[in-house]
């Protein structure tokens, strides 16, 4: 048998390196200046000093509740371009977040045409089913926008409680076959588990235990975003005065309030502190109905089967509020495993980033592992970007 020339074979080889390397060299390098920038969030990275400022229009759609103000960030060079609808999650300054506009400034600058809408009932701190059909909508108006995306090519990005709804919008049948992809961070699976984990601290996964002190506040969260929908009219100005002193001082007694509060109030309450996550399911069995209807809805566990979308997912292994082990859910429920792209992160602890003293040991253990991840989930989003 003839053998192949060996120069033939080098040549080949090396061809074979050059265009792959000029086929990805765009994204890694756009994917290496957006990491530049996140690092630097405060301040300004390489990506502003290398493009254009984006054009950031305000207007107004009809959403399924009425009037919607949203954002929209346009690249310059303007053309059509992939999209990312941004939902801003449960935040009292909704669409006009410091945060949240620096990082669609950055979104924008690497390339996306940016949505943002303004979503009323998570600005105040309420989330529901009908946010599902909100960023639904919301959705349909961005790939309508057919001046500026290619319609084909884009996905929706949510964050921690608003990562939930996010997602089961990218599942509903008039829009999941045209959702290309679907960012999480911090986001949930199902909501008892969280629930489990804000009252006992407790989390598992797979067999294995985990304890993590939660954040006091997420239990009032949850009671706030409840009240509405306690049916005893004589509890609910009680739970609401108990809020206002929990959201004041989350240690301050509340023991003189316990006495005038019946059982539908004493449940509630009872849910929020038990400390035996086994206790979990029978508790969330005593809340009004309407309170169990709504995190039924809410919750992603029943719908992702239906997801079509590339699923890119993100948590902070020391976040308090949502524990990690609900992106692992996630992760595992997804429809099709090879569109799955996860991520734990040491370097964030709910959606803020985490930082250690600079030096030679911390430089190795903890800025460069971070640091890649980072840049995998980076790269990732800018693969949409890229296929245009």
């Amino acid at each position: 048998m003839r053998k192949k020339p060996a120069p033939v074979l080098l040549f080949f080889s090396l061809g074979v390196i050059v265009f792959f390397s000029f086929l990805y060299l765009p994204r890694v390098w756009r994917s290496a200046l957006m990491l530049s920038e996140l690092m630097r969030f405060e301040s300004r990275g390489w990506l502003t000093t290398r493009t254009l400022p984006p054009k950031i229009k305000e207007f107004s759609y009809h959403g399924p509740g009425g009037p919607v103000m949203a954002d929209l960030y346009l690249p310059q060079p303007e053309r059509k371009r992939a999209g990312i609808l941004l939902n801003h999650g449960v935040v009292d300054t909704g669409k006009d977040d410091s945060r949240l506009k620096r990082f669609a400034e950055i979104l924008c600058r690497s390339g996306y045409v940016v949505f943002v809408p303004d979503f009323r009932g998570m600005r105040s701190f309420r989330i529901s089913p009908s946010d599902i059909g909100e960023i639904q909508a919301a959705f349909e108006n961005l790939i309508a926008m057919q001046e500026h995306v290619l319609p084909q090519s884009c996905g929706l990005f949510g964050f921690s409680y608003g990562a939930g709804p996010t997602i089961s919008a990218s599942c509903r049948p008039s829009i999941r076959h045209r959702v290309r992809f679907v960012v999480s961070f911090g986001g949930y699976y199902d909501l008892k588990n969280v629930l489990s984990f804000l009252a006992t601290g407790q989390f598992q996964f797979q067999g294995k235990n985990y304890f993590r002190k939660p954040q006091e506040y997420g239990k009032w969260v949850f009671l706030a975003n409840n009240l509405d929908l306690v049916q005893a009219k004589e509890d609910r100005p009680i739970l609401r005065e108990i809020l206002k002193v929990k959201l004041r001082d989350e240690r301050a007694p509340i023991d003189r309030y316990l006495p005038q509060l019946g059982a539908e109030g004493r449940n509630i309450l009872a849910l929020l502190f038990h400390s035996d996550p086994s206790q979990t399911e029978s508790l969330i069995r005593k809340l009004p109905a309407p309170i169990r209807a709504t995190m039924d809805a809410l919750s992603v566990a029943p719908v992702l089967p239906l997801l079509k979308a590339d699923l890119i997912l993100a948590h902070g292994e020391d976040d308090d509020l949502i524990p990690f082990t609900e992106t692992l859910r996630l992760a595992r429920a997804a429809p099709d495993s090879s569109r799955v792209y996860v991520q734990l992160l040491k370097s964030f602890t709910h959606v803020d980033p985490d930082s250690r003293p600079w030096n030679v040991q911390n430089l190795i253990s903890f800025y460069l592992p971070e640091g890649w991840k980072l840049f995998g989930l980076v790269h990732r989003l800018m693969k949409y970007c890229q296929e245009l």
